[in-house]
């Protein structure tokens, strides 16, 4: 009999997610980085994403408490900005032991309070429950322009593939990238307002593991310049650095498409909107969704491997 540990959650979702009943106003269901439901008679488009943050999988038990409400916030955060829209509204589940301090809770809420702040974010309430481990649950809801939420399915062959950042590292050695990241809100929702980008997710699993999900919503394929892919200080310290960036995840950088006839005026207005933030062409997507490659720093090219951190599965490179 199948587990969770023999499928993993790429195959969970396969088979669970056209399962899902939806209404008419569901605009763009399950499989992207946030739902979208239309409203009739509104101006906008309503975003509705979901992030859990789990002792032991997302954090230490000795990982400051109000860097993990942060990161709590954040990551819903980054799941709108990768449609391009505006956080509104957060309701929060906790789950702890009976037997946590009082005074770590009240910490996970002032990182989050912070963060909801700092954002423009309403936390409308949530629930509390005992368990055995200590979780965060973050609902978050936000708002587009109406039809201008950027899926992962735009991407045509021709266009540029663009990464916004460095990648890797996210938990190397005197690294707290996963706790400090900044949510790509302001690129976003310019890539979303100017038309620029064809498709856009945000990097939570890792370049090797999120980059076949953007390519299976388009149906496309891909040629991936390894000599491109802009990493980290942390990750270029180490023996393998490429690896690092492929595979570590928790970078929530943003990872978009640019039609080829648009890439200058792309880099321009870019530069000109965002002068400290690199936004960087790491490959093509390609019309075969069978073809699937990566040009090696040496010219060589071999089969891009999926890879990166998912669910129920031991780690991948």
């Amino acid at each position: 009999m199948p587990t969770l540990q023999t499928i993993g959650e790429n195959a969970l979702l396969r088979r669970i997610l056209p399962r899902l009943p939806q209404r008419r106003d569901t605009i763009v269901g399950p499989g992207d980085d946030c739902a979208v439901v239309r409203m009739p008679g509104t101006r906008h488009d309503w975003l509705f994403t979901s992030d859990p943050v789990i002792e032991q999988r997302h954090f230490l038990p000795d990982t400051p408490a109000r860097l993990v409400g942060r990161k709590a916030i954040a990551r819903a955060v980054s799941d709108i900005a990768a449609m391009g829209g505006e956080p509104r509204w957060a309701l929060i589940d906790l789950v702890a032991p009976a037997a946590t301090p009082v005074a770590r809770i009240r910490q996970l809420y002032s990182g989050m309070i912070a963060a909801a702040k700092k954002w423009n974010l309403s936390i409308l309430g949530g629930d509390t429950a005992e368990g055995d481990t200590l979780e965060l649950h973050i609902f978050g809801v936000g708002l587009i322009p109406r039809g201008r939420a950027v899926l992962r399915a735009g991407a045509r062959p021709g266009d540029g593939l663009y990464v916004t950042g460095a990648l890797g590292g996210a938990y190397l050695p005197g690294s707290r990238h996963h706790l400090l990241f900044e949510p790509r809100l302001a690129a976003g929702q310019f890539l979303a307002r100017s038309g620029f980008a064809t498709a856009m997710m945000d990097l939570s699993d890792g370049l090797a593991a999120d980059l076949p999900r953007l390519l299976e919503a388009s149906r496309c394929g891909v040629q991936l310049n390894a000599a491109a892919i802009p990493i980290t200080r942390a990750a270029r310290r180490t023996a393998h650095p490429l690896q690092h960036a492929m595979g570590d995840g928790e970078d929530f950088e943003l990872l978009f498409t640019v039609p080829a006839a648009k890439q200058a005026r792309f880099a321009t207005a870019w530069a000109k909107q965002f002068p400290r933030l690199r936004a960087t062409c790491i490959g093509e997507i390609l019309a075969n969704p069978r073809r699937r490659v990566i040009r090696l720093p040496d010219g060589r090219l071999q089969p891009l491997r999926a890879g990166g951190y998912q669910h129920f599965l031991p780690l991948q490179g």
